[in-house]
């Protein structure tokens, strides 16, 4: 497997513009999701890559090859590009068995029958579907048609894959077990994959790296999950990624104070900059704790028990925020009741510049 390297990239539809001056580097042997809101050119980049599309600048190259030059005018061919694509919808030809399904790549390139044998059958080893050989798409589920697919895309050794949406259409149970497949066989085979989606929960539960792309087509930040949920770049970060509160802060008689509908007094310290209003804080839901001694005071207006934690929404004044409790919380301090009120404390608080007509709640 090699990396693939975006250097630079423009392109348009029109007077639209997609993309401009993208750069982006995929390291080899690692899962980088590429997530961002739905229209902000994930798809026109990965088009680009597969050569279905030719920008206006920039280069690609992957590994050693260089796939496409602006300036060089050099332009792979789609079908010479060797990297293998698995799509949202399948794409299983349902009158053909998986093992022909498999081998169909490898027989448009005219390789020896035994050859097509032996790295058919590998492949199906790999997503664990070799007793479904002979089965036809109809007969399988959805997480097992989308391991085909994946092993169709295995089967002519691409230096990279792509996989677009590929666990959208399938249901909660499922979407969990295809992750685990995907990682399973990205460790076992030391992949490069470059995966595509607009659900940040799944790129969190399966990607080495992370690449946020804003609504423009800019990348925000590259980085771990851990270094975009615990450092994030900038505010779309921080409200893309996890689930987020925000209450503006407002200077209220020479005092600093949440604007919830009432001016309620803030009680810890900000920078400076922050001081004299015209932000808004950003808090993360478990990021919230309950404490008695606290001035800041919240009506609780529900309660769920989720398995692993609780979820409530809370009022601070007409504000409603929402506040996730772990378990290990709730056992060793209690849970809060509907209708009880209740002391709260923010942790890692954030501070962002107030958006351009945000209302109060």
């Amino acid at each position: 497997m090699a990396n693939v390297r975006f250097d630079d990239i423009t392109f348009r539809y029109g007077a639209n513009t997609v993309l401009e001056h993208f750069s982006l580097e995929v390291e080899s042997g690692k899962i980088v999701c590429l997530v961002g809101p739905s229209g902000c050119g994930k798809t026109t980049l990965v088009r680009a890559l597969l050569g279905l599309i030719k920008p206006e600048t920039g280069s690609i190259t992957v590994g050693d090859r260089v796939l496409f030059d602006a300036k060089k005018r050099v332009n792979v061919p789609a079908e010479k590009r060797n990297i293998g694509i698995v799509f949202q919808d399948y794409a299983v030809w349902p009158h053909m068995t998986v093992l022909e399904n498999v081998c169909y790549p490898l027989k448009k390139q005219r390789r020896p029958k035994e050859e097509i044998k032996q790295r058919a059958k590998r492949a199906l080893e790999q997503v664990h579907m070799t007793e479904y050989a002979n089965h036809l798409p109809n007969q399988l589920s959805g997480g097992q048609q989308q391991r085909v697919a994946i092993a169709r895309a295995l089967v002519v050794d691409s230096d990279v894959l792509v996989m677009d949406e590929p666990i959208t259409n399938l249901d909660a149970k499922l979407r969990e077990e295809m992750l685990l497949e995907i990682r399973m066989i990205q460790k076992r085979l030391n992949a490069t994959i470059l995966y595509i989606t607009h659900d940040q929960q799944s790129a969190l539960q399966l990607c080495d790296k992370m690449a946020i792309m804003e609504q423009d087509g800019t990348l925000c930040q590259y980085g771990t999950d851990e270094d975009i949920i615990l450092h994030p770049a900038n505010r779309f970060t921080f409200e893309f990624i996890g689930v987020s509160n925000f209450i503006p802060l407002k200077q209220d008689a020479g005092q600093l104070a949440l604007d919830c509908g009432e001016m309620i007094p803030y009680p810890d310290a900000v920078p400076q900059e922050v001081q004299g209003g015209g932000y808004e804080l950003g808090i993360r839901p478990n990021d919230i704790v309950f404490d008695g001694a606290s001035p800041l005071r919240a009506r609780v207006d529900s309660r769920v028990f989720l398995g692993s934690e609780y979820n409530y929404f809370l009022s601070i004044g007409k504000k409603q925020i929402r506040v996730q409790q772990s378990m290990l919380d709730a056992r060793t301090k209690g849970v809060a009741e509907e209708g009880e009120t209740v002391g709260v404390r923010f942790l890692n608080a954030r501070f962002y510049p107030l958006k351009k007509g945000a209302e109060t709640a």
